[in-house]
């Protein structure tokens, strides 16, 4: 709209599926008699960079166009846009490591990736990615958390707020110290099968490692893992009975 004085436009792909190198989405800057071509997409939602990735257009109008030929037909594609209006409307607004969406700036590669260090907490929550949509292919990450000393707790309990991955490819492991011990349990596909928000998990000790992988085709919503140490009832698991354990300083 011409009152939204917007500089550029913002897209990603909500859902993508053609014929690879015979159906072709493509994408430009400006109207059908001035334009400049942009991109061409083909093939599967990893071959667009899965949810998560965003692609900007200065400008004010883009032309999208569609063909299939006789052959195979797939799913299609959701093509999702966004005028720039954070900061001013313009992309700079958001800083450089930023741009809009939906009114909202967000981080580029806000995901995780590689060793994301070591969080020193007694209670709190880690995530695969902080943006809307899903998780990035080809991911490696792992987190240490370790209780703090003066805590004096015995054991973590943790539980996932979110939790969906692509059955048996992305994997979220749960050490009990370092990755050297063998005490783990490995977590893959979705919310029901982590036991929902009423599944707690108990690790004895005062560390957990957690790592995260995925795979280069199919991304989904990743997950949120939240941990406590147990304080309850002197820092001891048996204070809170053989039924129950501690979280949050509540026996549950």
């Amino acid at each position: 709209p011409a009152d939204a004085n917007v500089s550029a436009v913002v897209y990603r792909f909500a859902s993508f599926a053609t014929e690879r190198d015979h159906d072709f989405l493509n994408v430009y800057a400006g109207d059908p008699t001035n334009y400049t071509s942009l991109a061409k997409y083909s093939g599967d939602f990893v071959d667009v960079g899965g949810f998560g990735q965003y692609y900007v257009v200065d400008g004010t109008m883009l032309t999208v166009t569609f063909s299939s030929d006789r052959s195979v037909t797939d799913a299609g594609f959701v093509l999702e846009w966004s005028g720039v209006t954070c900061g001013g409307s313009t992309l700079s607004g958001c800083g450089g490591d930023h741009y809009c969406f939906n009114g909202t700036c967000v981080r580029k590669g806000d995901h995780c990736q590689g060793d994301m260090g070591v969080i020193t907490a007694l209670t709190g929550s880690i995530t695969d990615h902080h943006l809307p949509g899903n998780y990035l292919a080809n991911t490696q990450c792992s987190w240490t958390i370790v209780m703090p000393t003066e805590a004096e707790v015995s054991a973590v309990v943790y539980r996932f707020a979110l939790f969906a991955t692509e059955q048996s490819y992305d994997h979220v492991v749960v050490y009990a110290g370092d990755t050297s011990y063998t005490s783990r349990r490995v977590y893959s596909g979705y919310f029901e099968r982590m036991g929902g928000l009423g599944r707690h998990y108990v690790v004895a000790g005062t560390t957990l490692t957690v790592t995260f992988s995925s795979n280069e085709r199919r991304n989904d919503a990743g997950f949120v893992l939240e941990w406590s140490g147990v304080t309850c009832g002197g820092g001891t698991l048996s204070a809170c009975g053989s039924t129950a354990h501690c979280f949050n300083d509540t026996c549950v």
